[in-house]
């Protein structure tokens, strides 16, 4: 990684600059209502938060999506529950003598309430690196051995998953101008047989000091021995984002 990127990257030391802890908060939500000749409802939120203290970095994350379609139930239309889907994650860092240099410790659980699984659920631990941070940019990544389950629904074809695994993960964020900001974050979580891979790329744009508009594009693909339908998620959502802190 190091041959990658810091050859020509724009780190800057922390030497010699006193630390001050910081919280960040935002939450964004999304909400599209459509009549006529399709009525249905979708309402995306999610809410980030960033704690950067003198030992410890830490992120957390929470995601909810709900999505209602108009249906005909006995020769009945009626509105019905076409997706929902609720996401929690939390990773803290440890700070060694360089700061840049961290130890990391990951969790996440996932509640799809149309996929084959009863939950997904992983814990994972690890070393982590601050590639570089100024001003406009900051590159990390993570890499480190875990533990996953996923319990299958009893009406689907699917199998549990427990087990070993490894993750790695990487978020890249450039600031474009004094209103506009690129994000880029990938991770994978994968054994011998099966692996979930996660994408999501956003840009946004600030309307005022703590207002913001965010198109995102998230993709989700999952490998399993089975063949499944779908193996690929992809969702596109503009969002409203508002800075808490």
């Amino acid at each position: 990684m190091r041959t990658l990127f810091l050859s020509e990257a724009p780190f800057h030391a922390e030497s010699g600059r006193q630390h001050e802890d910081s919280f960040e908060m935002n939450g964004e939500m999304g909400v599209i209502y459509s009549s006529g000749n399709t009525t249905g409802t979708t309402v995306t939120t999610k809410i980030n938060a960033k704690q950067d203290l003198l030992q410890w970095h830490n992120r957390y994350a929470a995601k909810l999506l709900y999505k209602q379609n108009e249906s005909t139930v006995d020769d009945q239309q009626q509105l019905v529950t076409s997706a929902q889907n609720i996401f929690f994650s939390a990773q803290s860092d440890y700070k060694l003598s360089q700061p840049s240099n961290r130890l990391f410790m990951y969790g996440e659980y996932e509640d799809d309430r149309f996929n084959s699984y009863e939950y997904q659920a992983a814990l994972a631990f690890g070393w982590t690196e601050q590639l570089w941070s100024d001003s406009d940019s900051e590159l990390t990544y993570s890499v480190g051995p875990g533990y996953a389950r996923s319990i299958a629904k009893e009406t689907s074809d699917a199998l549990n998953q427990t087990g070993l695994i490894v993750r790695a993960a990487m978020e890249y964020e450039k600031k474009l101008n004094d209103k506009a900001t690129f994000r880029q974050y990938i991770s994978t979580e994968t054994d011998e047989e099966f692996s979930r891979s996660v994408s999501e790329t956003s840009f946004a744009a600030k309307i005022n000091g703590s207002l913001a508009m965010k198109l995102s594009i998230n993709l989700t693909h999952n490998r399993t021995p089975q063949e499944i339908d779908e193996p690929l998620d992809t969702q596109t959502s503009v969002t409203l984002v508002y800075q808490f802190f």
